[in-house]
């Protein structure tokens, strides 16, 4: 029996079996949201994870720039230092300051890091950073070392300089130095090196050395000629000579005789620099020399001055109508021991009447008749009588003494006119002694008094005396600076005094002795007062060049001038308008205030 194959005749259909219910659940919308649950939580699983390897790797940047920061500032600050420092010679070699400051620095400061990716970023970034700043330091170092290669040379040769302008060089020590031909000298020796490694430039080099040579032929002729005038023109014939000598037509032997000079260190000085550097030298120095000559001759003439004041005032003394003269009468005219000491056994002892009653006072005196025979001998022997004074002190002599020569009371029509030609400036000691007998004793010496004097004269000569104690001059008295103004008032301080006393009727013919020992008193009393002025002006200065310095520049009251060059020696890399500005006031300091150098 055949089994029947059942077929459908349906078709097919998405739906569900069974019956159909029109409000069946959708399970899609359960199954995406579980996929999107699922998608979510990987999400944030990844998102954490990812996080925590950007947390790490921003942990790591912040070490390594943390820790590259401060490598970078101690190997900034050892490079600041080192190149401060003055101990060049261990630096890079010797000691290996800079190797020992480096390799503390790794220990120190890579030490700490742990991160190993971190410490070999960190080494790389060290090493760049300390190349950079070893090359730098060592162009620094390497300047310094130059720099004082240079200031020790130039140390030596300006202390040789200074040795070979002094008089009773020889021409052997300047050879020595300088050299000779192809022979270097100490100088060549000193400079050689510096040439051929490059550290200096030969034809610098080249220069100086012609510089220092005319230093030393300038130093020399000035210390060595200095106010010698016909010695400079000896030696401006020499220089006259001296293109013959370069060209080889003439020895310097040949035209030393010629010059008529015989010092062979100035032939040779003057010939080893050009023939217009050394005319120039030999020029300057003659005009200082005829400087100084002028001055000697203006003191001369000073000199001269006064002492024809004096012997004006001896040849009036010797006229005197006064019986007696006293030791500060001889003194005061000028008249020289060798003519008071034979007098000195004819002085006595006289009571001084011009002392009040009860408290006179011996004074010793000689009679005038003798003092003017030792009067005219001096006169005589200066040859300074004319023949007319002669004449007339000649017949002062023979006249007889005091108490003998005048009357008791005088002519009154002579006394009369002798006032009239007194008044008029007409009186002199010749018209007054030929009429001593007509006179009293009294009304001659009155009469002898107005005869114009050159107290004045003195006067204003001591005045030029006390302008040069307190450096004060015209234009001294022009300027406002506290010198000047200190030199002002010294000056006018004696000035005042001095013209007070020498206006009283006691002091109006005083001599150049007594105008003097005034002048010195009341000079004294105020020379306390202007020095303090000049030592407070003088600490001024150096506090003005202090502050100008800066830099932590302080000068010594005593050795100023070598705080200076100290201060400038110190600092190699010195700005060149500082030192500049600092030699120029060290100058100043030499020039004005030397005086107040060492001083305790």
């Amino acid at each position: 029996m055949r089994i029947p194959i059942y077929r459908s005749e349906s078709q097919r259909t998405n739906e569900a079996p069974g019956r159909s219910f029109s409000a069946r659940m959708d399970a899609r919308p359960f199954v995406e949201a579980a996929l999107q649950k699922g998608a979510a939580t990987r999400a944030l699983a990844d998102a954490v994870g990812a996080y925590a390897e950007q947390r790490g790797k921003m942990i790591a940047e912040a070490e390594y720039n943390e820790t590259a920061l401060a490598l970078d500032e101690e190997i900034r600050t050892a490079t600041y230092d080192l190149s401060r420092s003055n101990d060049i010679g261990n630096i890079f070699d010797g000691n290996k300051l800079w190797e020992k400051k480096m390799k503390s620095i790794q220990s120190n400061v890579l030490g700490r890091v742990k991160n190993s990716n971190v410490r070999r970023k960190l080494d790389f970034s060290f090493n760049q950073s300390e190349i950079q700043s070893r090359f730098k330091l060592q162009g620094v170092v390497d300047d310094k070392i130059i720099k004082r290669e240079q200031a020790a040379i130039a140390a030596r040769q300006t202390n040789a300089v200074a040795a070979l302008t002094q008089n009773g060089s020889k021409v052997s020590d300047y050879l020595a130095f300088f050299g000779t031909g192809t022979t270097p000298g100490k100088n060549g020796v000193m400079t050689a090196p510096g040439v051929a490694g490059g550290r200096a430039n030969a034809g610098a080099v080249s220069k100086a050395n012609l510089a220092m040579r005319v230093d030393v032929a300038s130093g020399y002729v000035a210390n060595r000629y200095g106010a010698d005038i016909n010695s400079n023109r000896r030696l401006r014939k020499f220089v006259s000579l001296q293109d013959e000598i370069q060209t080889g037509q003439m020895t310097i032997e040949k035209a030393m005789s010629e010059a008529g000079m015989v010092d062979a260190y100035a032939a040779t000085v003057l010939s080893q620099i050009p023939r217009a550097e050394a005319l120039k030298i030999v020029q300057d120095n003659m005009k200082l020399a005829q400087a100084a000559w002028n001055a000697d001759e203006e003191i001369s003439k000073d000199i001269r001055d006064g002492e024809k004041r004096n012997m004006t005032a001896a040849y009036r003394l010797a006229f005197t109508g006064r019986e007696y003269l006293t030791m500060d009468d001889l003194l005061n005219v000028g008249l020289p021991s060798q003519y008071i000491q034979p007098l000195l056994k004819s002085f006595i002892e006289l009571q001084d009447k011009s002392q009040p009653s009860g408290t006179l006072d011996n004074v010793r005196v000689i009679p005038s008749g003798l003092a003017k025979k030792q009067i005219y001998n001096f006169l005589d022997m200066q040859n300074f009588l004319s023949r007319d004074q002669r004449a007339a002190l000649d017949e002062e002599l023979a006249s007889g003494t005091a108490d003998t020569l005048f009357p008791k009371d005088s002519d009154a029509s002579v006394k009369v006119g002798l006032n009239l030609l007194a008044n008029s400036g007409v009186l002199t000691e010749e018209l007054l002694s030929r009429e001593k007998r007509n006179l009293s004793d009294g009304d001659y010496i009155t009469l002898q008094n107005m005869i114009f004097s050159e107290a004045d004269a003195n006067f204003r000569g001591y005045m030029k005396t006390v302008s040069s104690v307190f450096e004060w001059t015209e234009q001294t008295a022009g300027n406002d600076d506290d010198l000047a103004q200190a030199a002002n008032a010294a000056y006018f301080s004696v000035y005042n005094d001095l013209s007070d006393w020498f206006n009283e009727p006691e002091n109006k013919d005083a001599s150049i002795r007594e105008i003097k020992a005034e002048g010195e008193r009341l000079v004294e009393a105020v020379r306390v007062g202007f020095d303090a002025a000049k030592r407070q002006k003088y600490l001024n200065f150096l506090a003005k060049i202090e502050k100008f310095g800066k830099n932590g520049l302080t000068l010594s009251a005593n050795n100023p001038d070598e705080s200076i060059d100290d201060f400038i020696t110190a600092r190699p890399n010195i700005d060149k308008n500082l030192k500049e500005g600092l030699l120029k006031r060290k100058k100043i300091l030499l020039d004005r205030y030397k005086a107040f150098f060492n001083v305790q």
